[in-house]
């Protein structure tokens, strides 16, 4: 209770000071339009190519009531881009980005506990759309020399509902901090090492995360194979990771040589195996069905040259596809491949 009435005060206050931003940005705004590009742009960004691992954050109201949509920060070797898409009803009305030290401009982190005093802070990069020109999308790109190696993150958006008519003021939420509308994040670096050799080929299986089940952990299988069965799934788009030599299905041991993509559209699922730079397919095995693996004569079979779905001779190929129909309901997948070091 303590809590909500705490959130309360804080939105009370913080609200009339938000507007006061508002009105003060409205002259930055006119930069934003001189110099879109050291100081925001209009559209999301579709075609960047990110140095490293981008990170991607919900967008929320400040009870967490409501997920919004998601913010993507990444940089490539000159510029840091920060990126707002909202699903849903939900528009951006104002785009508001914070990104340097988290001492400057005012951002107060009282106690450690990651919580700022907005009515205190003037963000350097906003764009505001007009009641008629309501965006979804919207990527703030910024000058990645200005920013020291780690800095603080502040993605906010004034957003409203058009059906409701509600607004709400959202946050990049960081899943690591319980109170903290902010974020961490550290240039990612654009130099790419060389992959590992596998010394020549090796087994490689889809490793499905939180969907993988291991041959040697599934009951009534007898089997000496590692590898992964990936389910149960239903329809959706799914990415997961392709590791060759994960022994025992120990990924740790393993090399990852690529991913799987599952797009599941009952009745028809697409496969498809994509390989890293260095990396290529001789062959491959797929299983997809109802069960959690294939079966012959009425017993679990693990063995990849038995699986009902299969491409030989690939012959050093870097991507292969499989378009299984006539499914329905949840499913699971079994991805094996030969995959050899590309010399």
């Amino acid at each position: 209770m303590k809590k909500q009435i705490k959130n309360s005060i804080f939105l009370l206050i913080a609200v009339p000071f938000l507007f006061m931003g508002c009105q003060k940005s409205e002259v930055m705004d006119d930069a934003q339009k001189a110099n879109p590009n050291s100081e925001g742009s209009q559209t999301l960004k579709s075609t960047i190519t990110y140095c490293g691992t981008p990170l991607n954050a919900n967008l929320v109201d400040f009870e967490e009531t409501i997920i919004a949509g998601t913010a993507v920060i990444g940089n490539d070797e000159t510029k840091l881009y920060v990126s707002y898409e909202l699903t849903g009803d939900w528009w951006i009305q104002n785009a508001v980005l914070f990104a340097g030290p988290a001492d400057s401009a005012g951002l107060i982190h009282p106690d450690g506990s990651g919580q700022f005093a907005p009515w205190y802070w003037n963000p350097p990069y906003r764009h505001d759309f007009f009641p008629w020109d309501f965006t979804q999308t919207h990527t703030f790109e910024v000058d990645l020399s200005t920013l020291d190696n780690c800095f603080t993150v502040v993605a906010y958006i004034y957003s409203k509902n058009l059906v409701t008519g509600e607004h709400k003021y959202i946050w990049g939420k960081s899943v690591t901090k319980v109170s903290g509308y902010y974020l961490e994040y550290c240039k990612q670096s654009c130099t790419t090492p060389p992959p590992p050799p596998l010394g020549g080929c090796e087994t490689g299986y889809a490793y499905g995360e939180s969907y993988a089940n291991c041959f040697l952990n599934i009951p009534g299988v007898n089997s000496n194979n590692w590898g992964w069965s990936n389910g149960q799934i239903g329809a959706g788009n799914y990415t997961w990771p392709i590791y060759a030599g994960a022994g025992q299905c120990n990924i740790g041991n393993g090399t990852l040589v690529g991913y799987l993509q599952v797009n599941y559209a009952p009745p028809t699922a697409t496969v498809t195996y994509s390989m890293l730079d260095g990396y290529i397919m001789n062959v491959t095995h797929l299983y997809v069905g109802t069960q959690i693996l294939p079966k012959k004569k009425n017993k679990f079979i693990t063995a990849p040259g038995q699986f009902p779905y299969k491409h030989c001779n690939l012959n050093g190929a870097s991507f292969d596809t499989f378009t299984i129909n006539g499914l329905s309901g949840s499913i699971y997948v079994v991805a094996h491949s030969e995959v050899c070091d590309d010399i």
